[in-house]
């Protein structure tokens, strides 16, 4: 790994967990950390999920998991075990169908605001779909008793969702993704339209249609009724892309109603930094005690 405030990348010589590959809904999910777990750890078992972001693929979510478990075994033994969890969002990675429905409006998707919405509130399907049956697939090997959502970007956006809607899940790790996607949206496409030179006069262009608005809207009026969950929020200061005063916002609302830690990390842009990296393996021993 390079300097606290650098982008995380995992080191050639970083010992790699155990990887194990489920076939659940049609789709792989992948498990790392299971084959290292202790008879005791097998029978009581915190799975952690990691979204990737979008136009990326599971594999930075590997990379994360053998960074997290390889630390987290530097420590103390604890009495419940950490598997990390993570999939190919749709339309990503090996379930890629259609590249341009995955870019922005600069990438020349017009529809982006629907698509990245649609495809959130797959991913949350998926995830759902994982936690109801897991525990069948992995029968004899360990027993899932406890589920935290995490994820970059993208994953992050579908983590606050995931809070909001299933209450099986009490915790998150939240990495540059945003509690307010109506207004972040409404100021990423103005930039758009700035640049692109379109007329700005219309209250409802062709790219941001009512129905749009409406369900953003609902959306973030979901994650505003969170309540009683631990949530570790990890934002980069001079992040452009999902700027961070879109969850300061939320902070200032609703955070009150939850046990949160909101790091806000100086020059840093939208990137999982070697110290986020440092903060999540700090954050997780809480959940294996």
């Amino acid at each position: 790994m390079a300097l606290p405030n650098g982008k995380f990348v995992l080191d050639d010589d970083t010992p790699r967990s155990s990887k194990t590959t489920i076939n659940i809904a049609g789709f792989n999910v992948y498990l790392y950390g299971v084959d290292e777990l202790t008879p005791e750890q097998a029978r009581d078992t915190t799975v952690v999920f990691h979204i990737h972001g979008r136009t990326r693929t599971y594999k930075d979510a590997e990379d994360l998991a053998h960074q997290v478990l390889h630390d987290l075994r530097q420590r103390p033994a604890t009495r419940k075990g950490l598997v990390l969890a993570t999939f190919d969002n749709r339309n990503h990675g090996e379930r890629a169908i259609d590249a341009i429905s995955i870019a922005d409006w600069n990438g020349g998707n017009q529809k982006h605001g629907q698509d990245m919405l649609s495809t959130m509130d797959g991913i949350v399907a998926d995830v759902q779909t994982i936690m109801t049956f897991l525990e069948s697939y992995v029968d004899g090997q360990f027993a899932p008793t406890q589920f935290i959502i995490g994820g970059m970007s993208l994953g992050g956006h579908v983590s606050w969702d995931v809070l909001a809607r299933d209450p099986r899940v009490d915790a998150a790790i939240i990495v540059v993704g945003c509690p307010d996607l109506t207004h972040m949206l409404h100021e990423r496409l103005d930039g758009y339209l700035r640049t692109d030179g379109a007329s700005q006069q219309s209250s409802s262009p062709k790219e941001w249609p009512d129905s749009v608005e409406r369900l953003y809207v609902a959306r973030d009026q979901k994650v505003a009724e969170i309540t009683g969950k631990k949530i570790l929020i990890l934002n980069g200061e001079i992040d452009t892309l999902v700027p961070s005063k879109f969850t300061r916002t939320w902070l200032d609302k609703y955070g009150a109603k939850n046990d949160v830690i909101f790091v806000e990390q100086e020059v840093t842009g939208h990137a999982l930094s070697v110290q986020m990296v440092e903060r999540i393996v700090d954050w997780l021993p809480q959940f294996l005690a």
